[in-house]
């Protein structure tokens, strides 16, 4: 049985585009745990211009920590071995640093790691912006799902300048296992041969498309680089995140 760290998962239910109902949470914990997922960090999003003040942040913040405490209740009575912990995924905007430091938006589980989402047309030097403000600040940015950048899959030394600023890369599951073919097939690959992949997580939404499932991929994975390579990013690293241990 593998022992997997999902630290990217919008399994928690009615906080947005993720799990729509309880039933579908507790349906996508079971396949977390018979897939050999451990741990799971709920990452539901967080984007500041869906709030109109602080007062709608923490009516947010209210519902995802209640939700987070059932699914805590079902996991403690089912899989008393499975550890549930709470982050978000962080739309980039110009304030992130004070959105953390004031706890309007949330680390991964109790580090100091942030998990970071652009759009996928966002420019590199807004990128680099950023991650340098955060990482200024002493805290450790994970750049969500970079095959999804156009700017880092067309230029591969922007990908090593944002590691060199401290940012890790994360790749989803998904895209490891549908893309056989094509631009980000060929990106995955390359980004995973060049070391430039720090971690691989699910980003699970549901409980029949975007699964939270991570054997299928590590397989793949373990084919492409190696198997120490594979256990790097899918058991080291995720490790060393969750106790706060600097990667970079």
């Amino acid at each position: 049985m593998y022992n997997f760290i999902d630290l990217h998962s919008h399994a928690l239910f009615g906080v947005d585009d993720g799990a729509n109902s309880k039933e579908m949470s507790f349906n996508m914990l079971d396949l977390a745990y018979s897939d050999g997922i451990k741990t799971i960090c709920f990452t539901p999003h967080f984007k500041m211009h869906h709030f109109s003040d602080d007062s709608e942040i923490n009516t947010y913040n209210e519902r995802i920590l209640n939700n987070y405490n059932t699914l805590c209740e079902y996991a403690k009575d089912k899989y008393p071995d499975m550890r549930l912990l709470i982050g978000n995924e962080i739309m980039f905007h110009n304030d992130i640093c004070n959105s953390l430091a004031s706890q309007k938006c949330k680390f991964v589980g109790d580090s100091k790691y942030v998990l970071i989402e652009f759009r996928p047309e966002t420019p590199f030097f807004e990128m680099k912006n950023i991650i340098s403000k955060i990482s200024r600040r002493g805290f450790f940015p994970i750049v969500a799902h970079i095959e999804r950048y156009a700017t880092l899959i067309k230029n591969f030394q922007q990908v090593s300048e944002l590691r060199e600023l401290g940012a890790l890369m994360q790749v989803n599951s998904q895209s490891i296992t549908r893309f056989k073919f094509g631009r980000t097939a060929c990106f995955i690959r390359k980004a995973l041969k060049m070391s430039f992949v720090d971690i691989v997580c699910t980003d699970a939404h549901d409980d029949v498309q975007i699964t939270p499932t991570l054997s299928k991929s590590y397989n793949l994975v373990r084919k492409v680089v190696g198997k120490e390579h594979a256990d790097l990013i899918y058991f080291i690293n995720p490790n060393k995140i969750v106790n706060n241990i600097r990667i970079l």
